[in-house]
């Protein structure tokens, strides 16, 4: 078996793990549970970006992967161009699947918008009807650029936000590429993962090995203090999870789950910030050094709402703005093994539903 970090002794004696890792049993269950894909389509160009992702990629490596499309279409909006109206978005939208994968594999909703509430609520209904695993949205919708979130000149869409601020487990994956053919199909993928020591890190990790395919590139990163002369007991615990977290794939035995993914290069870095360099700026610079293709950042939203905080942290999100390419938001909620089970237990027996009619 993969061997995880030494546990400690609890107050009551009994073992548990590290603070800010998460249990062996689940990361094998985050890496090999059958997936559910929600894909939220408008018809903008990095929308049907996002369909194309999937349908000429995720559902061609992964065969066990179910999708739900979902698309709210609103009957006065009649300006819209013919490409984007809900028949001939439908009728593209199939015939995309079609030539890709069975038909039981994938569904398409499309849903009048209601007179009441947002799109943006609407999508979330039906990403918890599913339940979704992971959501595949476009950075702009068809209105382009929206002041919903404004951080360092960076503007994200409504729908995105409030999918970010859902508050369940789903990792958000936002399409910025507009040409299909700058992503990374058939081709090396270069994923760049925000680490520190909590959990949502972690799972942000976990999402990066999930959804990329062998041959990749995953580079877990930590910015050094300008001022950080020597490293810190915190940098230098940074430093020893990681390397110990990716040697446990090298070493995993043949019938374990880890050494699935040891055709994918893992390696773990330290970033020096430099003079006048935010975090984020360091980040996305040392993703624009190694070309990266996709940024994973680590959220808790559901604890970050319940306190009274925007569901994903200042920096995340500023990594996300900044970067020019794709990213993912990484949900993760604290639950024990037994409870994931069940979880998983679930989704994997009943019929896909959803939510949101």
């Amino acid at each position: 078996m993969a061997m995880a970090p030494a546990k400690t002794t609890g107050t009551s004696g009994e073992k548990v793990m590290p603070s800010g890792w998460i249990d062996t049993t689940l990361c094998e269950a985050v890496l090999t549970k059958d997936l559910r894909w929600f894909l939220a389509l408008d018809g903008s160009a990095s929308s049907m970006t996002g369909l194309h992702y999937l349908a000429d990629h995720i559902l061609q490596i992964d065969k066990t992967a179910y999708l739900l499309v979902f698309h709210v279409y609103d009957e006065a909006k009649t300006y819209l161009p013919v490409s984007c109206q809900k028949d001939a978005l439908y009728t593209t939208t199939d015939a995309t699947l079609t030539g890709s994968v069975s038909s039981k594999r994938y569904r398409l909703h499309w849903v009048s918008k209601k007179s009441s509430g947002s799109t943006g609520h609407q999508i979330c209904e039906a990403i918890q009807g599913l339940p979704a695993d992971y959501v595949v949205m476009g950075f702009h919708g068809l209105k382009g650029r929206k002041d919903y979130y404004d951080v360092l000149g960076g503007k994200i869409s409504t729908n995105v936000s409030i999918a970010m601020a859902q508050g369940n487990s789903s990792s958000l994956v936002c399409i910025k590429d507009e040409e299909v053919a700058k992503m990374p199909f058939g081709r090396k993928a270069v994923w760049v993962v925000s680490a520190n020591l909590n959990k949502s890190s972690m799972k942000a990790v976990l999402d990066a090995l999930r959804l990329s395919k062998p041959g990749d590139e995953i580079h877990a990163v930590y910015v050094k203090g300008f001022m950080e002369w020597e490293d810190s007991d915190y940098t230098l615990e940074v430093r020893k999870r990681f390397e110990s977290f990716f040697k446990t794939f090298e070493e995993a035995e043949a019938q374990d789950v880890f050494s699935k993914f040891r055709d994918r290069k893992m390696q773990f870095a330290f970033v020096p910030k430099q003079k006048r360099e935010t975090t984020a700026d360091s980040v996305v610079r040392y993703a624009d050094e190694v070309e990266a293709d996709w940024i994973v950042v680590g959220a808790n939203a559901a604890d970050r709402v319940a306190r009274g905080k925007k569901p994903v942290g200042t920096v995340s999100l500023q990594i996300c703005l900044q970067f020019d390419r794709n990213f993912v938001v990484s949900n993760w909620i604290d639950v024990s093994s037994r409870i994931y089970d069940q979880y998983i237990a679930r989704t994997n027996s009943d019929p896909p539903a959803v939510a949101g009619a």
